[in-house]
């Protein structure tokens, strides 16, 4: 589309080069051509690109079925920063592979015809994936082991579709994950590392097709470089976000399920570094969510990633402006951080942290736990009061003690009887001194504890 500039304006044009970790430090300039209606069109803009010296290290590792019987002519995918699709290479006949790539964090992939779709890890979850730290000169190992798909007759497929120009768009990653409007959240093992996700890759001409294992409801997600994820919707929108997505029921061949991504706006240099915090779910539940920054000034997403497995994340690509990040987790509502600058004197902010609660959490109606547990108190530290939450079975009496590190009793905070699902008490330490105290949680004849940190 034409643009009109007169005497004094000024146009910002945002230029994304893909694949530019592959470009020589040799090959540091570009052109951008110009067209216009003088007599001096088209104008050329010389661009130049700084680049770090070529340090590299080597990938490698062995492709095998669950008898670890090598799988030649495998394909490998390499991610950057576990997101952006950089390089692949195909194992030999013995199942080896092995090839040279930038320094860098990555994740892995590997996939074959009849075989499940695998990432580092050895998991079928790319939110699972675990990343790998590759330094200059250095070697590391990653080996997959591939599980036989069995040949159910249920699949999924459509096109991945550029939203804004209705192109289909030629690489990227799609999800196929359990789950409906209303999962249960708090229910053992919640989005566990297991059969119910699936991952494919996108094909050149946009395609896609995996093959599932269950005739059940599945959410269908894609994502790309440079493109927001996107759920699969009837609408045939886009839908970044898992509420306004539409699960889909597979039980034969499933088409024409597309996904339509939204570019984001990744364009600057800046970076957002923090932690999640999940006080009522187990460590490991950290998998799974997702990770966005919004700008404050126009709402609008402009990077993203996930979440690593101890709670750490980091989003890079941000240019300069105010923001929100945004986290989301299937099933639960999003969360959010405080806000954030990045600017020329801050181009990267640290120590962010986001933090998911318990009365966060949409409990699907009737739900009910099968055993007595008691969650991390939120918030940890605290000053001076904190919330105690836990999970009954059946209804019983609850008796709720306070010990010092002496093992004394300084309070008791609750002795009655609760009903069934979860349940929260408060406890005030305006009394007490700073310091670490013991959560005793007695019901059934089954004791819990846990510390808590009083923080003045």
């Amino acid at each position: 589309m034409p643009i009109a500039v007169n005497p004094g304006d000024t146009i910002r044009l945002n230029i994304t080069l893909t694949n530019f970790y592959n470009i020589t430090v040799n090959d540091t300039a570009d052109t951008v051509w110009v067209y216009s209606n003088d007599s001096e069109s088209p104008r050329d803009l010389r661009i130049k690109i700084d680049f770090f010296d070529d340090d590299f290290g080597t990938c490698s590792g062995i492709i095998s079925d669950e008898a670890l019987t090598p799988l030649p002519n495998s394909k490998i995918f390499f991610f950057y920063y576990g997101i952006y699709l950089f390089d692949s290479t195909l194992t030999d006949i013995s199942g080896n592979y092995n090839i040279q790539l930038p320094t860098g964090d990555y994740t892995v992939a590997a996939e074959k015809e009849g075989y499940r779709v695998m990432f580092s890890g050895n998991t079928p979850d790319p939110y699972f994936a675990q990343s790998v730290l590759l330094d200059s000169g250095q070697t590391v190992n990653v080996d997959l082991v591939l599980p036989v798909i069995n040949n159910t007759g249920f699949s999924v497929s459509g096109v991945v579709i550029d939203s804004v120009y209705g192109t289909p768009i030629d690489k990227g990653v799609v999800i196929i994950r359990k789950g409906t409007h209303t999962p249960t959240l708090l229910k053992q093992n919640p989005l566990a590392s297991d059969s119910s996700v699936y991952a494919g890759f996108v094909r050149s001409d946009g395609s896609y097709n995996i093959n599932v294992e269950d005739s059940t409801y599945y959410f269908v997600q894609g994502y790309s470089d440079y493109f927001l994820p996107t759920y699969f919707n009837s609408q045939n929108s886009a839908s970044i976000f898992w509420q306004n997505a539409d699960s889909v029921f597979v039980n034969q061949t499933i088409t024409n399920k597309n996904l339509y991504l939204e570019r984001d706006s990744s364009y600057g240099g800046g970076g957002a570094y923090g932690n999640i915090s999940l006080p009522f779910l187990d460590a490991e539940q950290f998998n799974g969510i997702t990770v966005f920054a919004k700008s404050l000034s126009n709402n609008q997403l402009y990077s993203y990633n996930f979440g690593k497995d101890d709670g750490r994340f980091y989003i890079s690509n941000l240019p300069y402006g105010s923001y929100q990040l945004v986290a989301q987790k299937v099933g639960f509502p999003n969360a959010t951080s405080s806000t954030f600058t990045i600017s020329p004197q801050n181009q990267n902010q640290y120590q962010l942290n986001i933090q998911f609660t318990l009365t966060d959490v949409e409990i699907e109606e009737g739900f009910v736990p099968d055993e007595i547990k008691l969650y991390p108190n939120y918030p940890n530290p605290f000053n001076p009061t904190t919330t105690i939450s836990f999970s009954l079975a059946s209804p019983q009496i609850v008796n709720i003690k306070v010990y010092n590190l002496l093992g004394e009793e300084i309070a008791e905070i609750s002795n009655q009887i609760f009903s069934s699902g979860i349940n929260e008490v408060s406890f005030n330490a305006s009394g007490f001194a700073s310091g670490i105290y013991i959560v005793s949680l007695e019901a059934n004849s089954i004791r819990l504890s846990q510390k808590i940190a009083l923080m003045k």
